[in-house]
C-alpha cells in the first residue's frame, strides 16, 4: 500500500473528548456541547448546514489546522478489548480491488454529494491489512511516547488514544510490501474520494480482531478531518 502524511483539522488535546464522537452519532444533539462533532455528522442537514458547522468548529477553537503533514497511531479499547491502526492519506489505486460492494450506491452517492459540496471527509475509512514486524516495531515505538489524545468517551466508556507518528518514511517503507485486505468501515467516502481525485483519510489497522471495532469500539470521528472546513 501508498500512503503519505497529511495535512489535518485536529481539536486541542484538552477539547478533544467533548469534539470527538462514534461515527453512528445521532441527531439527538440537543443536550450535548455545541463542539461536538456529532452536530456536523447528525445535527445538521444540507451540505450547507454541515458546512456551517464545520466553520463554527474552527472559529470557535475546537478544531485546528496543522501547519505540516501529519500521521499519527490510534488505538481504541473496550470491555477487554482494543485494536490499533495508523492514521493516514491512502493511494486509492491500492483499495479499488476492496469497493465492489462495500458500500450501495445510494451510501456513494451520498458521500461524493458531501466531499463535492463541504469538501470535508467526515468519517474516516478503516482498512485492514496483514501485520508484518516492521509495523509492529513502529507501533511499539511511536507508542512509548506521550500521547497526543488520551480520553474516556463519556457516551459510552471507551478509551481512545492517539500518538504522533515521529518518523512517518518509516510507515511507508513498512507499508509499500503489505495489501489491503478488507475496507470494514468509511467505504462510501473512501469511495467517494477515489472518485473525487483525492486520497482518503483512512486508519490502516492489521489487528485480525478489528472485527470488533464497531460500537464503543469505532474509531472517533472529529479527531482528524482532511479538509479545509473554513468559507
Amino acid at each position: 500500500m501508498r500512503v503519505a502524511a497529511t495535512t489535518m483539522f485536529r481539536p486541542p488535546k484538552a477539547r478533544a473528548v467533548e469534539v470527538a464522537c462514534a461515527p453512528d452519532a445521532g441527531a439527538d444533539t440537543a443536550a450535548i456541547p455545541a463542539t461536538t462533532f456529532a452536530r456536523v455528522l447528525g445535527g445538521v442537514t444540507g451540505s450547507a448546514a454541515v458546512r456551517a458547522a464545520l466553520d463554527e468548529l474552527v472559529q470557535g477553537g475546537a478544531l485546528a489546522e496543522d501547519t505540516t503533514p501529519r500521521m499519527f497511531v490510534y488505538r481504541a479499547a473496550h470491555g477487554g478489548k482494543r485494536w490499533m491502526g495508523l492514521v493516514c492519506a491512502a493511494d486509492t489505486r491500492d483499495l479499488v480491488h476492496l469497493f465492489p460492494n462495500a458500500a450501495s450506491d445510494e451510501e456513494i452517492a451520498a458521500a461524493k454529494a458531501d466531499l463535492d459540496a463541504i469538501g470535508a471527509q467526515l468519517v474516516p475509512g478503516l482498512v485492514c491489512t496483514d501485520a508484518s514486524p516492521d509495523l509492529s516495531y513502529q507501533f511499539v515505538c511511536d507508542t512509548n511516547e506521550r500521547p497526543a489524545y488520551h480520553f474516556v468517551s463519556p457516551t459510552d466508556g471507551s478509551t481512545h488514544s492517539a500518538w504522533d507518528v515521529r518518523h512517518p518514511q518509516a510507515y511507508v517503507t513498512a507499508l509499500a510490501d503489505l495489501a489491503a485486505e478488507e475496507l470494514r468501515g468509511g467505504a462510501a467516502q473512501v469511495v467517494a474520494a477515489h472518485l473525487h481525485g483525492t486520497m482518503p483519510l483512512v486508519i490502516i489497522t492489521p489487528d485480525g480482531d478489528v472485527a470488533a471495532a464497531t460500537g464503543p469500539l469505532a474509531p472517533r470521528c472529529g479527531l482528524f478531518v482532511t479538509s479545509r472546513p473554513v468559507a
